[in-house]
């Protein structure tokens, strides 16, 4: 008899190995997954932070650019520093009030 109550423990024994197996093998694949789905999400963010800089770098460009022009010094040295070309001649209207 005690051969008979032995044979079924050996027969459940791998059955039991192979299910825990596979239940440590889903639950390792599914946190993996969360991992991948988090870092996919995350990685999303960080290349629209980098196309808003990128854009925010192209406006800057442009402005420095603008802010170099000729056109653009002139336009300053005459009206907020009261500057004139070479040659002209600056008028000052006086009121008398």
């Amino acid at each position: 008899m005690t051969e008979r109550v032995t044979r079924p423990r050996r027969r459940l024994l791998p059955g039991m190995a192979v299910t825990v197996l596979l239940v440590a093998v889903i639950i390792t694949f599914c946190v993996r997954q969360a991992e991948v789905i988090a870092a996919r999400k995350r990685l999303a963010e960080i290349e629209k932070e980098i196309e808003y800089y990128r854009a925010m770098n192209e406006a800057l460009r442009e402005q420095a650019e603008k802010l170099k022009s000729p056109e653009y010094i002139e336009k300053v040295a005459r009206e907020k520093l009261g500057l004139v070309m070479p040659g002209e001649v600056q008028y000052m209207l006086v009121t008398t009030e």
